[in-house]
């Protein structure tokens, strides 16, 4: 799987959609800007065999909120696998989308606008993908066993906790745009926490030793979708025809991330906006084909509220998310929420030493540029 990972980050570094998986050490780190990350999503401009080529876009011309093709996720490969009579081992299930993944790179659908192609569903605003991709990148950097390192029991499960606030900062940030985009603005986000909470493996996260905080976090981020979902509404965007196209895909991944959270412990009150978002679901009368496998079982499960329970539109904050998030930050925020103290990459080379397994920083070789602009990735 290793080779596979880095074939996949070759090819497509941010179209990919690679499966939950440990990455190499520190050892094995390279680093690379943002802009070169980018940059390899479009075609090698010195391949010499032109018919193996990708007909990928320039990605430097793609509007910010262009909603755009991407390639099937990993996650929904599994979900299927689940329901399958006969389902695959793991190894097959990666083998199928790595074929899949090349078919969909050579015909040049990924990245193309997705008004080009309706029967694509899989689909997202660009710029929540580049947010997603950057999420992607930066929950390896709170992870102590990519660097050859151990610090703390639980300190990549705190690691993604700040991140998941960050997501959520940058959200809140975004509700209060104006302007022809303003919309947009806020749902990049949330299409971009949907796909990440089912991308990156939550297992850390989910174990983590405070849960009373765990839970609380579950709760403000399917908060988080609500109200975004009552912003949609209050612009007539909950609708099968809406001009946010994946607004199924959104809902009906949150509803997988969280559909055996109960099971974990992480019930009543942490989960209370599921069947909220699953009203929403059925308001806007979307249909499964445009959202994740066994999506109509996961809106069942949720029991959805009757429609006429759902707020107004004309209410203003209806469910009470300023709120809900100086709650939050009341509760939780010691001294403030976010932030990168488990930013591996941000500790001095000396503290990384302190913690590496053969007492060496792990990063020793990439300069401090690359890793004060977050520019780290691993092969």
């Amino acid at each position: 799987m290793d080779a596979l990972f880095s074939r996949w980050h070759t090819l497509l570094a941010v179209a990919k959609i690679p499966p939950v998986k440990k990455q190499k050490t520190g050892e094995d780190a390279g680093a690379q800007t943002k802009e070169q990350e980018l940059e390899s999503a479009t075609p090698h401009k010195n391949d010499e065999s032109k018919d193996d080529k990708p007909n990928t876009r320039d990605i430097k011309s793609i509007p910010d909120y262009e909603y755009v093709c991407m390639h099937r996720p990993h996650f929904t490969y599994e979900v299927e696998n689940r329901k399958a009579e006969e389902p695959l081992d793991e190894d097959e299930v990666d083998d199928k989308y790595s074929e899949d993944f090349q078919k969909n790179l050579k015909s040049g659908i990924i990245l193309q606008p997705a008004k080009d192609h309706p029967e694509w569903k899989w689909t997202i605003l660009w710029a929540g993908f580049k947010n997603f991709s950057d999420y992607r990148r930066r929950s390896k950097y709170c992870d102590p066993d990519n660097f050859s390192m151990h610090i703390f029991n639980d300190f990549h499960g705190w690691g993604l906790q700040e991140l998941m606030e960050n997501q959520i900062l940058e959200f809140d940030a975004a509700l209060k745009k104006t302007g022809n985009d303003a919309l947009k603005q806020m749902w990049a986000p949330i299409s971009a926490l949907a796909l990440w909470l089912n991308e990156v493996d939550q297992g850390p996260f989910i174990g983590n030793e405070d849960g009373e905080k765990v839970g609380a976090l579950c709760d403000l981020m399917g908060t988080a979708l609500l109200r975004a979902l009552a912003a949609l509404d209050h612009a007539d965007e909950i609708k099968a025809d809406t001009s946010f196209i994946d607004i199924p895909l959104v809902i009906s991944s949150f509803l997988e991330w969280s559909n055996d959270l109960p099971a974990y412990g992480i019930e009543d009150e942490n989960v209370a906006w599921r069947p909220h978002a699953a009203a929403y679901f059925t308001k806007g009368k979307f249909t499964t084909d445009k959202a994740v496998p066994g999506t109509t079982e996961l809106v069942q499960d949720a029991e959805p509220t009757a429609q006429n329970e759902l707020p107004k539109k004309t209410v203003k904050d209806p469910w009470k998310w300023s709120k809900r998030l100086k709650d939050y930050k009341s509760h939780h925020g010691s001294p403030g929420i976010g932030g990168s103290k488990y930013d591996i990459t941000k500790m001095s080379r000396k503290e990384r030493a302190a913690h590496a397994f053969d007492g060496k920083d792990p990063l020793k070789d990439i300069p401090e540029k690359d890793l004060k602009e977050g520019n780290l990735d691993f092969d």
